[in-house]
């Protein structure tokens, strides 16, 4: 019901008014549909790990197909030599098979009847045989002409199909590449989004972790704020061991380069494959297919040289150098280190 005169007026001008107050009140306390909390430090720092770890797994598939494509054109080159091979073997088959005509031809039926008529029969009997003979041979050179072009549609199919297994082994690499790629862009702009007093910041939080922890193990960080095999109470052990050990102690301060094994940038298996290399062990670059090999240990009962192996499925790897230390390229963005043992190994490996 509406107010009668002007008091009635003025009323319902109050209640608009009042009512814009309140809508205008609520669309500056109430944030937008769209809006994005910003993240903080902490929480910038875990969600750029979870994509280093991402982009590390990606890594570590990347290497593995890439050896397999190396496999694989090894083997292509070697189907192709067994069907030129074949074709060989066919072309042998077709010439025997073209003599035996001809001898056949020779001995045919012109020749039949001038011993048929003669005056020797046993000389007739003995053609008689050569027939036979002839024709004996005639059937086997069809046999083998026949089996060798069955060989040769083989090989023609296994190199078929190793060319098909090479390209989608190309294609998973161009694949996993992306991927990686992928996931350091996401990171790099996570990280961009932060001021540089807020990088500064991140940047000692990581580095706070690692102080803390040789710390508990007696060691401190050097005034470079980076250790070296010097810094660390390690002894080298001698023999295969040592050239191992002196080999990534060498490499502290090198780039982690994904998919990277030397000699001026590493990532985790390709630093603990070229390592082992000096000992005279070939890994593959593949920190999932490194775990297969050697010997398990348990994690409570490790020696320097063990390799050590993170995340589940396996995608980073450590060389482990003694008293709690470990060695390994970290992530983009870091270098070759010394830190303590993580204590989120899954495995170790004594080759």
């Amino acid at each position: 019901m509406s107010l009668p005169g002007p008091r009635g007026s003025r009323h319902r001008r109050r209640l608009v008014l009042l009512g814009v107050v309140v809508l205008c009140a609520g669309w500056w306390v109430q944030p937008s549909a769209g809006a994005v909390s910003r993240p903080n430090l902490e929480q910038v720092r875990q969600q750029v790990q979870v994509l280093h770890e991402q982009a590390e797994a990606a890594t570590e598939k990347f290497n593995d197909t890439r050896d397999k494509i190396a496999s694989l054109q090894v083997q292509v080159s070697a189907a192709q030599l067994r069907l030129t091979e074949q074709q060989k073997a066919v072309q042998k088959a077709q010439q025997d098979l073209g003599r035996i005509a001809v001898d056949t031809y020779k001995a045919g039926d012109l020749a039949t009847l001038s011993l048929f008529f003669g005056d020797d029969p046993d000389r007739f009997v003995q053609a008689n045989g050569l027939f036979v003979s002839l024709g004996d041979r005639k059937a086997e050179a069809v046999q083998a002409l026949t089996r060798q072009r069955q060989l040769l549609v083989g090989g023609m199919t296994d190199v078929q199909e190793q060319q098909q297994r090479l390209q989608q082994a190309l294609a998973d690499l161009q694949k996993e590449r992306g991927d990686v790629l992928a996931k350091l862009s996401a990171a790099t702009a996570l990280l961009g989004r932060l001021t540089e007093g807020e990088r500064g910041r991140l940047g000692q939080l990581q580095a706070g972790d690692d102080r803390t922890g040789l710390a508990d193990l007696g060691v401190p960080m050097p005034t470079s704020g980076r250790l070296t095999c010097e810094d660390v109470p390690i002894a080298v052990p001698p023999g295969r061991l040592g050239k191992v050990i002196s080999y990534a102690c060498a490499q502290v301060g090198a780039p982690y380069q994904w998919g990277a094994d030397g000699p001026k940038a590493f990532d985790c298996s390709g630093l603990t494959m070229m390592a082992w290399k000096q000992a005279g062990v070939d890994l593959p670059h593949n920190a999932a297919a490194q775990a297969e090999l050697g010997t398990r240990v348990p994690l409570d009962r490790i020696e320097p040289g063990d390799l050590l192996f993170f995340h589940q499925p396996i995608s980073h790897e450590a060389i482990y150098i003694g008293h709690g230390l470990m060695l390994h390229a970290p992530q983009t963005g870091e270098v070759v280190k010394i830190v303590p043992v993580r204590s989120d190994a899954v495995a170790a490996v004594r080759l």
